[in-house]
């Protein structure tokens, strides 16, 4: 059964920010370029972008410290959300924890993993969410300018595997439609779609202890 959390109604243009960082860097990009909504209330969840959307974000010190993000994961699976991401700040003291984050996240969990370098590029991730939940094209808070799909951001976490290029990346993408899918893609699935050399360096890199 899921786990009652705290969901609230999220305006178009806006976002609710858990009140934890609300003294942090990020928040300060975010109420640039968006409406702020801040909560006490939001327990393990982090940014509400839309309604029924919830997002995690592991910094790297979460990644460092390893125990804290495996339980946040663990409630945001559970609880059942339509839909639901983590960003994870991946840099080059964080990259040698990386590999472990995203094999519980996407191959046990089951979720959807956009890595960033830092607090801005995980604002412009955030960004984009909120600009994907307004429809309609005449509300007041919509953004001008051009963000990056989602997919984009999506992209990014394929881009990590040695030697797979940005075409080939795509390639998954478009075939599988998840990270979830290419993650439980067998190798011969891989190989028809990128050829034998990068299946295997896909497949490894998901597979390998």
């Amino acid at each position: 059964m899921a786990e009652t959390v705290f969901r609230p109604q999220v305006p178009p243009g806006h976002i609710y920010v858990n009140d934890k960082w609300t003294n942090n860097e990020l928040y300060t990009f975010l109420n640039r370029r968006v409406q702020t909504i801040t909560n006490d209330s939001m327990d393990f969840v982090d940014f509400y972008p839309t309604t029924e959307f919830a997002v995690i974000y592991a910094t790297e010190a979460d990644l460092v410290a390893g125990t804290n993000y495996r339980r946040n994961l663990a409630k945001l699976k559970k609880a059942g959300y339509e839909r639901s991401a983590v960003i994870v700040e991946k840099t080059t003291i964080s990259n040698q924890y990386f590999s472990s984050f995203q094999k519980f996240a996407v191959l046990e969990l089951g979720l959807g993993i956009i890595p960033v370098s830092g607090s801005e590029e995980c604002c412009q991730a955030l960004v984009a969410m909120v600009r994907m939940g307004c429809e309609d094209k005449s509300n007041p808070f919509m953004l001008r300018g051009r963000i990056p799909p989602l997919e984009t951001y999506l992209l990014k976490t394929l881009l990590t595997v040695p030697s797979l290029g940005e075409t080939k990346a795509q390639a998954l993408l478009l075939k599988f439609k998840s990270l979830i899918n290419i993650c439980n893609a067998s190798l011969e699935d891989l190989t028809k779609v990128i050829g034998a050399s990068s299946a295997q360096q896909v497949y490894n890199f998901f597979h390998s202890c």
